[in-house]
């Protein structure tokens, strides 16, 4: 095969890479829980401002508008840190495992269980695909956390 053409199939082949790859990124997540699987788009779904593979979803409640609730997706091996910008006040794995470190305190969720830390100062790490909701009260939150939620339009 003459160096001219290895360029030319060298260019085919980069392209349908290319092609290849940009359809794949456009097929659905598909996420495994324990008793099946879930085909998620996250189409409705919001990203969070500090970690782009976080997905939530702000669900209203409306026998107490104070009360915020929030679904999460948080993929495995997704890193977050709420210092003072959000109050957390109870957590529930629906499905998945996930680290969480409360005022320098670590414990470990898993699915189909559920913690109450109240407290604005979170990290976590999750371990597995996690959905969790979390759940708190605006009579809760301090002035930083009212103000961050203010400044970012939540």
């Amino acid at each position: 095969m003459t160096d001219e053409k290895r360029q030319i199939l060298d260019k085919i082949n980069g392209q349908i890479l290319k092609l290849r790859n940009e359809m794949l990124d456009r097929f659905p997540a598909v996420h495994e829980i324990e008793d099946g699987f879930i085909i998620r788009f996250f189409t409705d779904w919001d990203n969070c401002r500090d970690s782009e593979v976080i997905k939530y979803k702000k669900i209203s409640n409306l026998s107490d508008p104070d009360e915020s609730v929030v679904f999460f997706f948080i993929p495995k091996n997704a890193y977050f840190d709420l210092k003072q910008h959000y109050h957390i006040g109870c957590m529930t794995c629906l499905s998945g495992k996930i680290n969480i470190t409360v005022n320098n305190e670590a414990k470990l969720v898993e699915g189909y269980s559920k913690i109450c830390v109240h407290s604005a100062d979170v990290q976590g790490k999750a371990l597995e695909n996690t959905y969790i909701l979390v759940t708190s009260h605006r009579k809760d939150w301090d002035d930083a956390v009212r103000e961050h939620v203010k400044e970012a339009k939540y």
